[in-house]
């Protein structure tokens, strides 16, 4: 057993100990084997809960030189000599021998080890269970009866889980409270009880405040309230018990006195203040209680009472300054919201702070995994379409591309189920921590929350507040860490890969993902100068139309370039290479007379005619990549060509006459473009040939986590959104730079948690490759809608079979109209995630010691941890 040596030091020698004496305790010499050379020494030993302390010798004025932790084991007279006894351990653990010097001495140490060990004390307390409810005919544990002066208020509060805030609150102090029976300050507690008409009798326990220790004039910071949106009673009677708290672990205390007022008689007092003397059991002062209330509902009334107009006036005044509901901002996004209210005193003494708490569980924790696992889903099926266009290839090709199916097929299968099973659950709207090992739920993110501080300042009536989205690490718990995280797995799925170059360390894969990006990149440019094309034409502005062809011929040149590199050249040689072996092996096996039959049939066999964008060929492998480029750059040509010999033309047909040869061009890039997707999709075959188990594990372990990640991201981005609609700056932030989201860690790297590191830092990485775009809210609590990119995920881990997420947040008319051009325009807002983390449970100090932490070759794939200018004063708490 591991165990730190000064603190169990400590704890022998701070306070009382059980039991204690002279034993001698059979010993074994070091190095030696254990049979007849064991010998008894005298030592000192002591006992202290369920350790059994022994010392060197008979003093005990040095450190202890073992401990015995007494559980799983027996006492048993020990038969060989006099007064002995041994203490035997369950499983391979040694038996211990001791011997004391009478047999009175011996029953006493037996008596106390026995009684020391948890199984006996768990033993008695079932024994005085079972007595107690053989006589009550309640179970004490699972039945408690009702406590009226024990802590158990400690975990009670009126009105604390509620959507609606209370009507009115109070807050409340007292002053002059006497000194307990030692002359000490008291620890003052007060318990809030009420009766609402017509019961007379029966106090209903309603709140409490926290224990305010060691005073005599405490200010009780918790607030309590009183009604709801439906208003409150003012003949509601409120009793305020103050106690003496003695002992909070048992709950002792003490009543010191109470008062009994009503709601009318706080809101018809000077300023809605009351100050009341306490009522003891003994005809002595008490002290006094002050109340101070406010109205937080705008259709209660406050009655007036027999006071002068002045009085009034003030009285009106006070009660107006009602704050706004501020749970209202929070219901779109939120349910199950908790509010804690406490009231501050500051150094001006005029000036009070409210402060407000709020807990509240996200409405979006299981809607953004299910549209996931849906975008998710139609990917999959895509993969499979365009390996089926792919035609038939040989026989080790033909595998590979059947296995990289059969496990697309399986994923689809996986998710589908998924859906169901998260679509169809019941429970609460977030996954709570027992379910964390549940692989039913396994795509919605644990204990999803967000946590609200608003800080009110009454005098100035001005707000502040911060806000927190609490969630669990980004990881796959359910699958566990047997071969450990995503950054490893990663890295092994990188040793396998071929590198782009020589001394490149990026793989073909990574580079392939580039260059479909680029190339989707320039396409949507070209399709976007089109249409700008056609409004030009439109509009009979021929020098517009002259800029836009030169950018169009840019946007080509550029394209064609980027298909003229080496990879794609090489992925598109050896897949023509595959196709001419079948072609030669299926001419082997036709005879003359079905020659030319057969070669039509087989033409059809591949569903890649689309990819072709002239009338040469229709198979894509049997056209050149070079020809493919050349028709692109000769349609753009054909178009420039047209566009200035339109000069001379009537406007009113330069539509008709460009949209034959710009729809020529568009066509010949679509082909360009299909055709790239379609060579690299072989080359990730061929790459993930005899992998593709691993490439199923990662793919679904990563997916996993993103959606955990998601999740949290777009919870927090609409808050951050919705309580920032008049915050100029930020607005102009998110249209220039976007958002920078910061992730709070508390993993160490010990054990498992060092795989829960890697999944997590994978995935907020990740998050780079997700953008948002706003829109105008066309219904009444609209959800946010995910949406697949074009692109390709690049960034530091790349992934060609997963596509860059578009969030679509819809927002009110009034802030849409406060964003700038470029948003209410469609502009993306990108997203910079950073994460920190540092550990900060004992975990994380046995890591510490054994020198566990993450390698810094891990962490290189990552440089946005690495080279920021924060990262160098954060790497250490990375590693820890």
């Amino acid at each position: 057993m591991r165990f730190n040596s000064k603190e169990l030091t400590h704890i022998v020698e701070q306070g009382v100990v059980d039991k204690e004496g002279i034993l001698s305790m059979k010993y074994k010499p070091e190095g030696r084997i254990f049979k007849k050379e064991e010998t008894y020494i005298t030592r000192h030993c002591k006992l202290k809960g369920n350790l059994l302390f022994y010392y060197k010798n008979k003093e005990s004025r040095t450190e202890p030189l073992g401990v015995l932790v007494l559980e799983r084991c027996t006492i048993e007279l020990d038969d060989e000599i006099d007064n002995a006894f041994i203490i035997v351990f369950e499983g391979d653990e040694p038996t211990y021998h001791f011997a004391t010097r009478t047999e009175t001495e011996r029953d006493e140490w037996i008596q106390a080890l026995h009684l020391s060990s948890y199984e006996c004390l768990k033993m008695q307390l079932q024994s005085l269970r079972e007595q107690i409810q053989a006589k009550t005919g309640r179970d004490p544990v699972s039945q408690p009866p009702p406590t009226e002066t024990g802590m158990a208020f400690e975990t009670q509060s009126g009105n604390a889980n509620t959507n609606d805030e209370p009507a009115i609150e109070i807050c409340l102090s007292c002053e002059d409270l006497p000194n307990d029976s030692s002359a000490n300050p008291p620890n003052p507690f007060i318990v809030i009880y009420t009766i609402n008409p017509p019961q007379q009798q029966t106090w209903v326990q309603h709140s409490h405040t926290e224990v305010v220790e060691k005073t005599n004039c405490p200010q009780f910071l918790k607030t309590i309230g009183f009604g709801d949106s439906n208003g409150i009673d003012t003949n509601t009677r409120i009793k305020l018990t103050v106690y003496h708290v003695k002992e909070r672990l048992t709950g002792t205390m003490s009543q010191m006195g109470q008062v009994i007022f009503t709601v009318q008689d706080v809101l018809t007092s000077h300023q809605m203040e009351l100050a009341l003397p306490l009522q003891g059991p003994d005809p002595v002062d008490c002290g006094t209680v002050k109340v101070m209330a406010w109205v937080n509902d705008t259709n209660i009334s406050v009655p007036n009472g027999p006071a002068d107009d002045c009085k009034n006036d003030k009285l009106k005044r006070s009660a107006g300054r009602r704050r706004s509901k501020r749970v209202d901002t929070l219901r779109p996004l939120y349910r199950g919201i908790i509010t804690r209210t406490f009231r501050f005193d500051t150094s001006d003494g005029g000036v009070k702070l409210l402060v407000h708490e709020y807990m509240a569980e996200a409405k979006l924790a299981f809607d953004i995994p299910l549209q996931l696992i849906k975008l998710w889903i139609d990917e999959e099926k895509s993969m499979i379409d365009q390996m089926k266009n792919l035609g038939q290839m040989s026989t080790r090709c033909q595998h590979a591309c059947q296995e990289a199916t059969e496990h697309c097929t399986s994923i689809v299968m996986l998710y589908e189920q998924h859906y169901h099973l998260i679509s169809s659950f019941k429970g609460p709207s977030f996954k709570p921590s027992i379910k964390k090992g549940d692989k039913d739920l396994e795509f919605a993110p644990l204990n999803l929350h967000l946590q609200r501080m608003t800080v009110i300042n009454e005098l100035n009536d001005t707000t502040s507040w911060y806000d927190i989205v609490t969630v669990g690490a980004f990881t796959a718990y359910a699958q566990k860490y047997k071969h450990g995280g995503l950054m490893k797995l990663l890295q092994h799925q990188k040793e396998f890969y071929s590198a782009d170059g020589t001394l490149s360390k990026n793989t073909k894969l990574d580079k392939a993902c580039q260059l479909i990006n680029s190339i989707h990149k320039l396409n949507v440019k070209v399709e976007h100068d089109c249409q700008r094309l056609y409004g030009s034409a439109s509009n009979g502005s021929f020098s517009e139309m002259k800029s836009i062809a030169e950018q169009i011929t840019e946007h080509v040149k550029e394209l064609v370039n980027v298909c003229d590199n080496k990879l794609l050249q090489g992925s598109e040689e050896l897949y023509n290479a595959v196709r001419e072996e079948v072609l030669y092996q299926k001419t082997l096996e036709m005879s003359k007379n079905e020659l030319t039959e057969s070669f039509t049939d087989l033409d059809m066999e591949s569903s890649t005619e689309n990819l072709s964008g002239t009338n040469f060929k229709k198979n894509p492998s049997m056209e050149p990549w070079e020809l493919s480029r050349v028709n692109t750059e000769a349609a753009c040509v054909c178009l420039t060509s047209l566009i200035e010999s339109l000069e001379s033309v009537d406007k009113t047909k330069w539509l008709e006459s460009i949209s034959q040869d710009v729809a020529k061009l568009k066509n010949f890039v679509a082909v360009l473009q299909n055709k790239a997707v379609s060579f690299m999709t072989f080359l990730n075959i061929m790459e993930n040939k005899g992998h593709s188990k691993l490439n199923y594990t990662i793919k679904y372990r990563r997916d996993v986590c993103f959606s955990h990640a998601v999740t949290a991201l777009v919870t927090g981005f609409m808050t951050k959104l919705t309580t920032h609609t008049t915050d100029t700056h930020f607005l102009n932030q998110l249209c220039q730079v976007g958002m920078l989201v910061q992730f709070e860690g508390l993993l160490s790297c010990h054990s498992d948690e060092n795989g829960m590191i890697e999944d997590m830092m994978v995935a907020v990485d990740d998050l780079s490759q997700v953008v948002f775009r706003v829109k105008v809210e066309e219904q009444v609590d609209e959800g946010p809608v995910l949406s697949l990119h074009g692109k390709l995920k690049y960034g530091s881990n790349p992934d060609f079979q997963r596509h860059c997420l578009v969030v679509t947040v819809p927002v009110k008319q009034e802030l849409f109209e406060r964003l700038p051009d470029p948003l209410q325009r469609g502009k993306d807002i990108n997203i910079t995630p950073v994460f920190f983390n540092i550990g900060i449970n004992e975990q994380a100090t046995v890591a510490e010691r054994a020198q566990t932490h993450l390698k810094e070759t891990c962490l290189l794939p990552f440089p946005a941890y690495l080279h920021a200018p924060f990262a160098s004063k954060r790497l250490n708490g990375l590693q820890n």
